[in-house]
């Protein structure tokens, strides 16, 4: 277990090694002026902590927050209003909605990513199957003064952050927009994410469970384990008790860890206490460094309180990667 900036810290020593697949002037340890880089722009969801941006690596990342309504009442991702009255709302029952940004948010920042002298940029966002973000990537990409590809991650939460990291960490190197695309979808696709809620209600109201609208009648008295198949919510197991839905946790991550070497994170929300006990044990019989990260108010928004998650990602960062490169992914990116 760690904290997310000594997880971090860590991640970015680790890529100096980065060096060795870069080409041009990279390959020199030379930096590329900013023309001969790629610009990586996000959203919210990603939950990458603010201290990302005081790396050497977070001068390449615009992050665009998502907006959440607590009844009447529009907030941006990260405000502290919304800090202070989200878990209140979902502990009361008030409403809460999520939307996603608007075109012109995305078309700001790559516009100042223009302004700044980047040749290109890289936009990857949450799964198109939660939400409508990447269409308004796209929307903006269309006016952009420089090329934008637009990635649906189909995933979200830290597994679409480790995957802006993957990029993130090869940006300053000058590795052309469309590897780094290649890269990003990859580790995107490859991730796994595990979550359990106490109940459906949240994820429900916000229609984000589509096919298991039909099964909710049989989930009302379990503790449901659920993951993201093809970027849509599916149901994996369930229990009957939270602690045998965090045990359920823990062996999905196990089975996953032991097929490959990985980097895992845990998110909670409204219960960080379960969430460091939860990430204690997934450190405690392995090598994993596993910080715990709070949920964005985007996706506790729809989790709830009491939510637990678990992402599961390929580890990029290690020597036989960083020298032939990850593999294909799954499927090419998109825009």
């Amino acid at each position: 277990m760690a904290s997310h900036s000594q997880w971090f810290r860590d991640i970015v020593q680790r890529s100096r090694a980065v060096r060795a697949e870069a080409t041009g002037w990279g390959r020199y340890g030379i930096k590329p002026p900013r023309r001969e880089r790629a610009a990586i722009v996000t959203d919210s969801s990603c939950s990458l902590p603010a201290d990302v941006l005081t790396l050497p690596v977070g001068s390449h990342l615009r992050t665009v927050p998502m907006p959440v309504m607590v009844g009447d009442q529009i907030y941006s991702e990260g405000t502290e209003e919304l800090s202070a009255q989200l878990p209140l709302a979902l502990a009361a029952g008030t409403a809460v909605k999520t939307s996603r940004p608007a075109p012109g948010a995305f078309a700001d920042a790559y516009a100042e990513l223009a302004r700044e002298g980047y040749g290109s940029i890289v936009a990857v966002v949450l799964s198109g199957r939660l939400s409508g973000t990447a269409d308004a990537a796209r929307l903006a990409a269309g006016e952009s003064r420089i090329p934008v590809q637009v990635i649906d991650s189909e995933t979200t939460g830290m597994a679409l952050g480790t995957a802006v990291l993957d990029g993130l960490l090869r940006a300053r190197n000058g590795l052309p927009a469309e590897e780094m695309a290649r890269l990003i979808t990859t580790s995107a696709r490859a991730s796994r994410v595990f979550f359990t809620v106490p109940n459906l209600e949240q994820l429900r109201r916000g229609g984000r469970i589509g096919a298991l609208a039909g099964l909710l009648g049989q989930l009302l008295q379990v503790k449901p384990v659920l993951t993201l198949n093809n970027g849509a919510v599916a149901l994996l197991d369930r229990p009957r008790t939270t602690a045998r839905a965090i045990d359920s946790l823990i062996r999905q991550v196990r089975q996953e860890t032991a097929q490959r070497p990985s980097r895992v994170a845990v998110h909670g929300y409204g219960n960080m206490d379960a969430a460091h006990e939860l990430a204690g044990r997934l450190a405690a019989d392995s090598t994993l460094t596993v910080p715990v990260i709070p949920l964005p108010a985007v996706l506790a928004a729809h989790l709830g309180l009491g939510a637990l998650g678990v992402t599961v990602s390929p580890d990029f960062t290690l020597p036989e990667f960083l020298q032939d490169g990850p593999p294909e992914p799954t499927a090419p990116p998109t825009g």
